[in-house]
């Protein structure tokens, strides 16, 4: 029997996926909102089959976190035994390291 692969969301992660909405809301409406949330849940399910289709990003003493861009945002993430775990999606304009640590 295999294991099903999946996504887990940190909470930060939640929180900017909830900025983003909002955002996107504010600028484009809510239709657009619905539209790139879709797409970004796509890509993060493909992520969870597929971990290591992004870049290696940045290594700590145990794993390796990957990054992975859609349209304007950056997906950071650790592969698991069972998919991804998304540690933070940022805008791609973004000082990463400052928001990661």
């Amino acid at each position: 029997m295999s294991k099903k692969n999946k996504y887990i969301l940190s909470v930060r992660s939640k929180e900017d996926l909830r900025g983003i909405a909002l955002y996107i809301i504010e600028k484009f409406g809510v239709e657009q909102s619905k539209k790139y949330a879709i797409g970004l849940a796509k890509e993060l399910e493909f992520l969870s089959k597929n971990p290591n289709h992004g870049k290696r990003y940045l290594s700590t003493s145990k794993k390796m976190l990957f990054r992975y861009r859609y349209i304007s945002h950056m997906i950071f993430y650790y592969p698991t035994e069972t998919g991804v775990f998304i540690v933070r999606v940022l805008g791609g304009r973004m000082n990463f390291l400052k928001h990661i640590s």
